[in-house]
């Protein structure tokens, strides 16, 4: 069987793939002669084909005993169309959209504590352990590895900086919205996004779980479990926590006065071209700007900044409650992570002294945590083996080569973008990529808290209710809206998505898990 190539998205997509994958099998497997083959359905969303291509022909020289194949399209739903229909989908292995449904999807944990040829750490070794977090599942089993995605973040115009004489990079919101008081002030405008709301629900996420801490954001919120440990509860919903908080940062920076015209209208590759154009300081992108852009414009000028930390965790804090506090502690914390300074220059007894202010412990490692927080989407695009595969050994052996140092070289050296792993000896060659590409590697590799919503152990509430973090509102839109009757301020967006919380909670998100 010939592989075929990328299928246009839309409903012809959908046909083609649902029927192709599904109806196909492996008839004409006898044509490569005493070969296994392995069938992969893979969601082309926006890294190309060229990685896979050069992947599967190192690995079927390397393992000779393997056919492999693949369909590739642009339709998210083309992808698994043929997903759990046991008695006619031939696919071994999907990289697609997460899918929650353990059910149907075979456990990876064989991979994670194998070793690639040659190498002496396990897979589970190499794996960034936030990731890996996320990918958990409620039974402790992992079902899922990414094949791409990667770090998002706030990315910067250093020319448009320069031009507005931004020296530092903000360290917290209030210091965020101060950058862009400066650039509006010599007629830049700060930020650009895409309908509905670009890319911000991923620094949502984040400001979220600073504010809150990873314990509570994946295991209380997502847990869906309240205070007196009753789960599903409605309280989870309703309660003011780092949701809120983010949206009172929100509220001072996404303006219409800080926000291009088109935002809430234009398409992706739209406002991503106007960004690259240099008619925006700072929009919220990702790791895939640089390749999926590539024809429109160059990111040479563009780097991604630290993620500010989110300035009223200072409620959570009982040594620092002051901003200037708090930005000379990330300013302490900066110094140490970035090699700059040693941590025994701030170690006192049990806590820290950082210019004269005494911090505990329990405040440094708070904010320590927050601060080396990144955004990502790596859970997003999942690569998992459907449970009733009779090609599991062989699409195993593919995962376990993908996340091989030989499999990530490939990779990484097809697309200059990182998976969520690091080298079990030796180093990447980044001599041929880019400043922006360097900068988005070296604040994965800084990061203690990978931070997404695609987290497998999260409720049914959300993977098959329908529920999400913000009550599925539009609260972007809102806030810079041009039209003054539609626009809100943080306490207003909140009401509306207690509202939504309100009528759909029981008629909806939990009808919907019946």
């Amino acid at each position: 069987m010939k592989k075929w190539k990328q299928i246009t998205a839309g409903i012809m997509a959908v046909i083609l793939a649902a029927s192709c994958l599904a109806g196909c099998g492996k008839e004409n497997e006898g044509k490569e002669g005493d070969k296994k083959t392995i069938e992969i359905a893979c969601w082309n969303a926006g890294l190309g084909t060229v990685w896979l291509d050069e992947l599967i022909t190192a690995f079927e020289e390397d393992y000779p005993e393997y056919h492999v194949e693949y369909t590739a399209t642009a339709s998210a739903t083309a992808v698994t169309a043929p997903f759990r229909n046991e008695g006619s989908d031939t696919v071994d292995i999907y990289m697609a959209v997460k899918e929650y449904d353990k059910e149907y999807m075979e456990p990876l944990d064989d991979v994670l504590d194998s070793t690639a040829e040659g190498e002496s750490k396990t897979i589970r070794e190499k794996i960034n352990p936030s990731y890996l977090e996320m990918e958990t599942a409620s039974d402790g089993k992992v079902y899922s590895l990414t094949f791409g995605g990667g770090v998002l973040g706030i990315v910067y115009n250093k020319e448009l900086f320069e031009q507005a004489g931004i020296r530092t990079l903000p360290r917290t919101t209030d210091e965020l919205e101060s950058v862009c008081d400066a650039l509006a002030s010599v007629d830049i405008v700060p930020f650009c996004h895409y309908k509905t709301s670009g890319y911000w629900n991923f620094m949502s996420e984040v400001f979220f779980a600073q504010y809150d801490g990873l314990d509570y954001y994946i295991n209380s919120f997502y847990g869906c479990t309240d205070e007196n440990g009753n789960s599903p509860s409605k309280d989870v919903f309703t309660k003011k926590d780092g949701r809120y908080a983010a949206l009172k940062a929100y509220e001072k920076i996404i303006t219409p006065d800080y926000v291009l015209a088109g935002s809430n209208s234009n398409d992706h590759v739209t406002m991503q071209t106007e960004f690259l154009s240099g008619k925006a300081a700072m929009m919220v992108n990702g790791a895939w700007l640089s390749h999926e852009m590539s024809s429109i414009g160059s990111v040479e000028n563009f780097e991604t900044m630290k993620t500010p930390v989110i300035s009223t965790i200072t409620d959570k804090l009982t040594t620092v409650k002051k901003e200037q506090e708090l930005r000379k502690v990330i300013t302490a914390i900066d110094a140490v992570t970035d090699g700059t300074a040693d941590i025994s220059e701030y170690r006192n007894g049990d806590g820290y002294t950082v210019n004269g202010l005494e911090v505990s412990a329990a405040d440094w490692d708070y904010v320590r945590k927050a601060r080396n927080s990144v955004a990502a989407n790596f859970s997003g695009e999942g690569m998992f083996i459907p449970r009733y595969s009779d090609a599991k050994e062989g699409a195993k052996e593919f995962i376990k080569y993908i996340y091989s140092d030989k499999g990530y070289k490939i990779y990484t050296d097809a697309l200059h973008v990182t998976l969520p792993i690091t080298m079990d000896s030796g180093e990447l060659d980044t001599s041929e990529w880019n400043s922006f590409e360097k900068n988005q590697l070296d604040l994965f590799l800084k990061a203690e808290q990978v931070v997404t919503d695609y987290i497998m152990s999260k409720h049914e509430i959300f993977s098959v209710g329908g529920a999400s973090s913000f009550a599925n509102y539009q609260y972007v839109n809102k806030f810079c809206s041009n039209n003054v009757a539609d626009r809100q301020n943080a306490e207003e967006a909140w009401e509306s998505m207690i509202a939504i919380v309100e009528k759909d909670y029981e008629n909806s998100w939990l009808a919907n898990m019946k």
